[in-house]
């Protein structure tokens, strides 16, 4: 039984020393070491399920309790060192993705291939003056049209400004009608309620008189 505790203690330190490696390594992508640490895992709790079962099979109750023991610390150490390679490779895999998008940002940025070309086109070859004027005029037409569509992108986007200007104007005159309607008919209600009482009082006297007149 000592030998099987032996191994799986084997196992859980080798463990331990790669997972140290895999955090300290300054490669984004170690395959080898994390395919190395998922089966020494998978061995680890295999190691600690035939010691438990060999504890629960010990009839001095000292070791079967010694045993228990020590397959329970065992789990909770394989369930730490799981959970810290699971989150060590996330954070390489973020580190990654974030990389690459950065790059491909970079490489995506609006105009900067085309300003690059176009300065490079004017500094070539400076004494051929024929040319070099063309490629001058050339790289202007090309600046111009950036600014015109610029200019256009602003004119758009004004539009847009005007037009979201326009239906909030249009919902604070459909809520200001509102507020009239609704005082209007508060104005209304209030009347309705002077003439129903002052014609309960109107009927209450002529009753009053009819009954003291004819009664």
């Amino acid at each position: 039984m000592t030998s099987e505790y032996n191994a799986a203690q084997r196992v859980l330190h080798r463990i331990k020393q790669n997972v140290d490696e895999f955090d300290l390594n300054s490669t984004s992508d170690n395959a080898v070491t994390q395919a190395a640490i998922v089966q020494d895992l998978q061995t680890l709790g295999t190691r600690i399920s035939e010691y438990r079962q060999l504890g629960r099979q010990e009839s001095n109750q000292r070791k079967h309790k010694m045993m228990l023991e020590r397959a329970t610390h065992m789990s909770e150490e394989q369930e730490q060192l799981r959970r810290r390679f699971e989150k060590i490779k996330k954070r390489k895999d973020d580190q990654v993705k974030y990389t690459g998008q950065r790059t491909e940002l970079f490489q995506r940025t609006p105009g900067t291939a085309t300003r690059t070309q176009m300065d490079t086109t004017i500094m070539m070859d400076p004494l051929d003056e024929p040319s070099f004027w063309n490629r001058s005029e050339q790289a202007l037409d090309g600046y111009i049209a950036q600014g015109v569509a610029s200019l256009d992108n602003l004119r758009e986007q004004r539009g847009m400004l005007k037009e979201a200007h326009k239906r909030v104007l249009n919902a604070d005159n459909t809520l200001g009608l509102s507020r009239s309607v609704i005082t209007l008919i508060n104005r209304r209600t209030t009347q309705d309620k002077i003439i129903l009482t002052g014609g309960m009082l109107l009927t209450c006297i002529c009753i009053y008189f009819i009954i003291h007149w004819f009664g």
